[in-house]
């Protein structure tokens, strides 16, 4: 009897604790309900109510947002009681929308909510911190912090702006200029790879030369410069870089390497030279460097074939882009018939295919000039037409 009135009791507990249970939970429903309306970007939550920031600035749209705002505090979840909950709007703009639901909010209200929203901001988000701290400082123009956090990212805005600007213009400009092959840019981290033996000294000649029409950005930037063959290297990088140098400049020289096409050979092997210079212990430099090795050593195999006399096979080749173009000697065509001739080009295209192909496509030409067949190559089988 005593352990059915204990359960009874148990019981009646636990369902008198339901309701206030879920009382504790509705700011967060609430705030999951808000964040479900299509067209609000972010909600903000504390004591003194909510902040939702629209997605964009349309009136007629924040509009419809604040009557489904309107529309959701007349509605109730559970135990959840939504009429007395303080909301105010906000559009892409931090604009306030006008909405009843932020009648009971005092202005302190609203721009703590903001300064919540806009504390959590990465500070890479320049141009939202700037509008968010611009809009505090409407919000409370006596605030000392709010006006010297808007002068940070007015500033940051200013060399974000001024730097996208003057990279543009290096990035559109270093082809038109015979002293630089490549130009590679992350944020203050500029590599360049040029024509001549004083590499940084043309890299800065080319960087003023611009300056004179884009400004250059105030922050101070890292160079580093490369000779054509990438075997001279030379830096102007401020001690501050120095921690981050050698991954930013990997990246920027692994991004030329890649640009290059697969059959400069020799430019390849350059590159990852310089590379596992950087990093000598990337496995990926290692296999990369080997393969374009084996390239260049089966090309040279290739093309110092010998026929019987002792002359070479092939009596000189030129290449154009991705095509390779070989002269067959005259002695190993001469007198030969048909069948002996499909028999020899059919002995090349497998040599050639083992060789590593350099070239994708390798054209056979008679002493005359004449076209005998093309060799092309893909996926590792070269076939002869």
């Amino acid at each position: 009897m005593k352990a059915r009135h204990f359960l009874l009791a148990l019981f009646i507990l636990i369902v008198s604790a339901l309701p206030a249970f879920a009382q504790d939970n509705c700011p967060d429903i609430f705030k999951s309900e808000l964040e479900n309306i299509s067209g609000v970007d972010t909600v903000v939550q504390n004591n003194g109510g909510f902040l939702a920031i629209l997605k964009e600035g349309r009136k007629a749209k924040a509009v419809s947002i604040v009557s489904q705002i309107n529309k959701l505090r007349k509605n109730n979840i559970g135990e959840c009681d939504f009429s007395g909950v303080a909301v105010a709007v906000m559009d892409s703009n931090l604009d306030q929308v006008k909405s009843s639901s932020s009648a009971s909010m005092s202005k302190s209200d609203i721009t703590k909510l903001l300064y919540d929203h806009v504390y959590k901001l990465s500070p890479v988000q320049v141009e939202k911190n700037l509008r968010g701290y611009e809009k505090l400082s409407e919000l409370a123009p006596q605030n000392s912090y709010y006006k010297a956090r808007k002068k940070h990212y007015s500033n940051r805005a200013e060399l974000v702006k001024t730097r996208a600007e003057y990279i543009a213009r290096c990035l559109k400009d270093f082809s038109k200029d015979k002293s630089i092959i490549d130009l590679k840019i992350k944020r203050d981290f500029y590599l360049f790879v040029v024509a001549g033996d004083t590499p940084l000294k043309t890299a800065e000649m080319f960087m003023d030369k611009i300056a004179q029409e884009t400004p250059r950005p105030e922050k101070k930037m890292c160079v580093i410069a490369y000779s054509a063959d990438l075997g001279s290297r030379q830096t102007s990088c401020p001690v501050e870089y120095q921690e981050m140098l050698n991954p930013n400049e990997e990246e920027l020289l692994m991004r030329h390497v890649q640009s290059l096409p697969g059959f400069k050979v020799q430019e390849n092997i350059n590159g990852y030279e310089a590379l596992k210079k950087i990093n000598p212990n990337s496995t990926l430099y290692t296999k990369k460097l080997a393969a374009y090795k084996s390239k260049q050593q089966g090309l040279k195999r290739f093309l110092n074939l010998h026929i019987a006399s002792g002359e070479k096979l092939i009596s000189k080749s030129s290449n154009r882009g991705s095509t390779l173009y070989a002269t067959i000697n005259r002695e190993a065509l001469n007198g030969k018939s048909a069948s002996a001739h499909r028999k020899l080009f059919k002995l090349l295209t497998d040599y050639y295919g083992t060789s590593g192909y350099a070239y994708k496509k390798c054209v056979l030409k008679s002493p005359t000039g004449k076209t005998l067949g093309t060799i092309s190559c893909s996926k590792s089988r070269c076939s002869f037409k």
